[in-house]
């Protein structure tokens, strides 16, 4: 580090983490008289280890540096930024966090996962060459993992279970172990599929995970969703430009609101030519002049205006949940979801306080759920189907996701008996975990209540990986039973719709993105390993995170599942994950073994909380 001197004051000190991100070495703490730094000065300052560090040969090493009680404006402030395990590395510190007693973390996290803080003084990385190594011993990857998800849960005690999936795509240098399914769409190398913990932390005897459970994914459906209306596009049935007016023609324009009325009879009601036109919901419905220029793409990058109305929309969430709890289908047309179609009927006639001002124009950003509850909505009205049938079609059977399906995936588990798959879990006011087979409304089924285990999850990141290529020079012949794309689309989507939809979308009339998000219903990232499309999900219950790596050499991805909403366990998980990876890579791939395993957890009391109380936190 170089110090540029001035009357300033720092204290500061490092810490040298292994490639699974964990800590091995820490320096003492020292006081400098200089809070700013630079490469300018022909002199590094040395801040020595408390003792001698052996580096393994051909390993990753991570560095982390601490600063406290900088009289540069931040006094007060700690941060924590630190290196890739690669060469000298400029650090571009992101955030302010505490710490106790000026300790780290014992996981070093990647310093985007902190928000945004105060920037700090700039520090570089000096590599030299080391003279105490020893050799390379081989990484069993899916040990390193599993001692990676075992050690968050230590740290985070309420994280009952936590899975890591890792997948790559088939390359001309290693294609060896891709799934061998005869039918497969998109085909990927399954490198590692690792749990730990247990299905219920509150059961009498807690049932170990295992690789083949299924769990809550939350919003990561939203890409499905997203990826069914492409189809639909490519197929020429929708384009980025299709208006919600469009799709439902018979619905008329009002600057009124004006809700349904009950003058049809079933028998006018028969005769209406659209899906949700023979609904009792659609009979004098009118769609409010603020929705006019809100189009498919709107919808896809969350750019529409409906994000002001996400907590109005929640106060309908209990009666949403009575017509459900009813039971019933609906009257004249027999459809099985009507609590969707009443969400429907309340949608449309809502005002959108700021609205998109033509077709080609974005509003600000604001995420919002009903913005693909109503991109369902307009898959049934295409192809005349629930969307849990489209989605059965077109996703789930042509990519052999066997365990996918909707909602919690246990219902109805008594403590006492043995539950066949996880729960999600909550934490009380009294900081007691309690399991919970709650959901959703199903009417927010296109938004985030889809289930199912890593493996099949993995099966659809794969085509995120794939992109299109033609992977049949590796022997692969990708088949696909949908009707819109059999013919021509042999990979679910065209190669140039798949690099479309995975860039940051920009609006005809706009000159840059409306935000870094794609109209794949991903977030766009550039991390240190370049591209990257990221999603979490989160029911409150549960929760799941993706990050795929389409543009590597060897495009990779990992996924990761937990059966409680814990985003700091999860996010240091993935830090952790990808640094054992990339070690794993560089020491020539060795096969992973197969391992899981269970963490123990002492039997905790049962308690009850209704979902609805933060439903507002999905995402």
């Amino acid at each position: 580090m170089f110090p540029r001197q001035n009357n300033g004051s720092l204290t500061v000190r490092a810490a040298l983490y292994n490639a699974a991100s964990m800590i091995i070495a820490q320096t003492a703490t020292i006081t400098v008289s200089a809070v700013e730094f630079s490469d300018a000065q022909p002199k590094p300052w040395t801040l020595p280890f408390d003792q001698p560090v052996n580096l393994t040969a051909g390993i990753g090493y991570s560095v982390a540096y601490w600063y406290a009680n900088s009289s540069n404006n931040n006094a007060g402030y700690v941060a924590l930024f630190g290196t890739m395990p690669a060469n000298a590395t400029w650090i571009a510190p992101a955030a302010d966090f505490s710490t106790v007693n000026g300790l780290f973390p014992s996981f070093l996290a990647t310093f985007n996962i902190f928000g945004t803080g105060t920037r700090a003084p700039f520090i570089q990385l000096i590599g030299l060459q080391c003279t105490n190594t020893v050799p390379a011993t081989p990484i069993h990857l899916n040990e390193t993992i599993l001692s990676i998800l075992q050690a968050i849960q230590r740290k985070y005690v309420g994280v009952p279970a936590i899975g890591a999936s890792i997948i790559q795509l088939p390359s001309l240098e290693s294609y060896t172990g891709t799934q061998p399914f005869p039918r497969v769409i998109c085909p990927f190398i399954p490198v590692s599929t690792v749990v730990s913990g247990v299905r219920r932390a509150d059961a009498v005897t807690p049932e170990a995970v295992t690789v083949n459970d299924k769990w809550h994914l939350g919003s990561e459906t939203k890409s499905m969703t997203a990826i069914l209306i492409h189809m639909l596009i490519e197929a020429g049935k929708l384009n980025l430009n299709t208006t919600v007016g469009e799709v439902f023609p018979y619905l008329p324009f009002s600057s009124i609101s004006t809700p349904p009325s009950n003058s049809c009879t079933c028998t006018n009601l028969s005769n209406a030519v659209g899906y949700f036109a023979k609904s009792p919901y659609s009979c004098g419905l009118t769609i409010h002049t603020s929705w006019k220029y809100v189009t498919i793409a709107h919808l896809l990058t969350h750019a529409s205006g409906l994000g002001a109305l996400e907590t109005i929309l929640n106060e309908f969430i209990v009666e949403e949940y009575a017509i459900e709890i009813n039971g019933t289908k609906e009257s004249c047309s027999n459809y099985s979801l009507p609590s969707r179609r009443y969400h429907l009927s309340v949608l449309l006639p809502m005002a959108i306080p700021s609205s998109p001002p033509s077709i080609d124009v974005p509003v600000a950003y604001s995420y919002s759920n009903n913005n693909f509850i109503l991109l369902g909505l307009i898959l049934e009205e295409i192809w005349h189907l629930p969307w849990e049938s489209i989605i059965q079609r077109q996703l789930f059977d042509p990519l052999g996701m066997i365990t996918a399906g909707f909602g919690s995936p246990i219902e109805e588990v008594s403590l006492s008996s043995f539950a066949t798959q996880p729960l999600g879990h909550f934490i009380d006011t009294a900081n007691v975990i309690h399991s919970m087979d709650r959901d959703l409304p199903k009417v927010w089924a296109p938004a985030g209540t889809v289930h199912a285990s890593l493996n099949d999850w993995a099966k659809f990141i794969a085509c995120h990986l794939q992109e299109g290529r033609d992977l049949t020079s590796f022997g692969f012949a990708p088949m696909n039973s949908s009707f819109l794309n059999s013919a021509t689309l042999p990979y679910l989507l065209s190669t140039s719709i798949w690099k479309s939809i995975h860039t940051a979308y920009v609006f005809p009339s706009a000159s840059t993105p409306n935000a870094q998000y794609s109209l794949s219903a991903m977030g766009i990232d550039n991390d240190s390993l370049g591209l990257s499309l990221t999603h979490t999900g989160t029911n409150t219950i549960w929760f799941a995170y993706v990050v795929v790596y389409p543009q590597l050499v060897q495009p990779m991805a990992l996924l990761i599942t937990a059966n409680v909403r814990n985003d700091n366990a999860v996010l240091e998980a993935k830090a952790a994950i990808i640094n054992a990876y990339l070690t794993w890579r560089q020491q020539g791939q060795p096969l992973p073994m197969d391992t899981s395993a269970a963490s123990s957890s002492a039997p905790l009391s049962f308690g009850f909380v209704l979902i609805l109380a933060s439903i507002y936190f999905i995402q």
